[in-house]
């Protein structure tokens, strides 16, 4: 997809309905002009749309969305359909074509089905058609749900090698408190590495949604890691996915920190599921950021999590980081007996050979450049 740059913009259910609760047609009807004028300039768009759940509150005329799991499932199956039909009409009067795709966790972390997935959204470009995404909230199960939206759009940029994630909200970008709670915080225009600090002091959900400004400055992590350029803006903003792209400052921009990786890569750090830390050094911190080694025991001071062999883990350096993710070459339970120790020495220990690195640098994406994880 390298040909065409590829534009994923993201709409949260506030965003889409009125104050009624009901999707707001004329709003869908001017995004999909938006769209309409990016895929003019040769740019592959991708919606990534919530609002299934809200629509189906809407139709039954619900005074609040309900926190049970099947019912939030039911009301996904009765609105889905309404939210699929006013896209394709939307996009139609824009001579768009539109293509529903309903996903779960499963289709990223299952090698095959993610391979089969990118490959579908090639032929749909090939086809001229405009990916309309969603969660499949009403078969998604908890271990196979992605969890939200933003963090859905995220992977598929990260998928798809996108040029930009665009996030659309109901707040015109991050700040530096919370606003609703803090009449004097301050937008922030540009965002060069998303900190602990930042996620602490983000936003929860709204009422109609699952995401909040947490999980959009979260998606925009993910994706910076995988070199993608994130925006977080107003949904409503005249125009605010054309003037993005035409460079103009709204909202936040998260810059890319990680590094452009192939797709298997990408997968690996990025898809699968996070299942330990390996808290580094400073020297090994410094060797994987700036010299693109792979990681080895001896830089290794301690674990967290559970974790075997082929699993992915998160790499964090001494600041509390997370530098860089890839695939364990070793489980929990041997890493926990070489800490520390050089490759022979971690060999004596264990009483067999080992492999070359605990991370190998081939099965590594790293998710911070430069000099320090601290940078500013």
């Amino acid at each position: 997809m390298a040909d065409h740059a590829v534009v994923v913009v993201k709409i949260g259910s506030n965003s889409l309905v009125d104050a009624k609760g009901k999707l707001d047609l004329g709003y869908l009807d001017a995004v999909a002009h938006q769209l309409r004028a990016v895929a003019r300039t040769g740019k592959r768009p991708v919606l990534v749309s919530s609002g299934a759940v809200a629509s189906g509150v809407g139709i039954l005329g619900l005074a609040a969305r309900p926190p049970g799991l099947a019912e939030r499932q039911a009301l996904a199956a009765i609105g889905q359909a309404t939210l699929a039909h006013r896209w394709e009409v939307a996009l139609a009067r824009c001579d768009l074509v539109a293509a529903q795709v309903l996903l779960t966790y499963d289709d990223f972390t299952t090698r095959e089905r993610y391979l089969n997935l990118t490959a579908t959204f090639q032929a749909l470009f090939e086809f001229g058609a405009v990916p309309v995404i969603n969660e499949n909230d009403t078969v998604a199960v908890e271990e196979l749900t992605v969890g939200d939206n933003d963090r859905l759009s995220a992977l598929v940029a990260t998928q798809l090698g996108a040029e930009r994630l665009i996030l659309l909200t109901d707040i015109d970008g991050v700040y530096d408190a919370d606003p609703r709670e803090h009449p004097d915080a301050r937008l922030i225009p540009e965002i060069s590495v998303v900190s602990a600090k930042m996620l602490a002091s983000a936003g929860d959900a709204g009422a109609r949604g699952r995401g909040g400004m947490r999980s959009k400055i979260e998606a925009a992590r993910l994706a910076s890691g995988a070199a993608v350029t994130t925006h977080i803006a107003l949904a409503r903003e005249p125009r605010v996915i054309e003037r993005i792209l035409a460079g103009e400052a709204l909202g936040t921009r998260i810059l890319p920190g990680g590094e452009r990786a192939d797709s298997r890569r990408r997968w690996l750090a990025v898809a699968r599921r996070i299942k330990g830390q390996l808290h580094v050094d400073g020297g090994a911190a410094a060797a994987l950021m700036r010299r693109g080694k792979s990681l080895l025991p001896a830089g290794i001071v301690s674990v967290s999590g559970r974790f075997e062999r082929g699993d992915t883990v998160g790499i964090v350096s001494p600041e509390g980081e997370e530098i860089a993710r890839g695939l364990a070459s070793l489980s929990a339970d041997e890493l926990t007996l070489v800490l520390g120790k050089r490759l022979d020495a971690a060999a004596e220990r264990l009483g067999y050979a080992l492999p070359k690195a605990v991370v190998h640098r081939d099965n590594m994406l790293m998710l911070v450049r430069g000099e320090s994880t601290t940078r500013g």
